[in-house]
């Protein structure tokens, strides 16, 4: 499986700033959502996050091998809309789950 660049339509999502590898990668993870503002996310989602963080790494090659890599900070931040930057997501495999990557990721074309 491998990422692909999203080019689908506008979703609401809510949107977790995301550290990785020392600080060295940046990325935010977009999940949807119908809720109009983060404090209404379950708190259970963040769990998830981190997950679809650690799946987005592993897809970019950064596999954690003992400590050496891992979701260092991922924080729920604000609600926002894909709208905002067409061209510029990945989607995971099969999932309606985006990233944006910031510093040290890959870009999709």
């Amino acid at each position: 499986m491998q990422l692909e660049p999203y080019h689908g339509g506008r979703k609401k999502v809510v949107v977790y700033n995301t550290y990785a590898d020392g600080g060295k990668l940046h990325f935010d993870v977009f999940i949807p959502t119908d809720k109009s503002n983060a404090g209404q996310i379950p708190k259970e989602m963040d769990a998830q996050a981190v997950e679809y963080a650690k799946e987005f790494l592993k897809l970019i090659g950064k596999q954690s091998t003992g400590n050496s890599l891992m979701v260092n900070m991922c924080e729920r931040c604000h609600i926002d809309d894909t709208s905002l930057y067409s061209n510029e997501l990945w989607q995971l495999p099969g999932k309606d789950i985006f990233i944006w990557p910031m510093e040290g990721c890959p870009k999709p074309n």
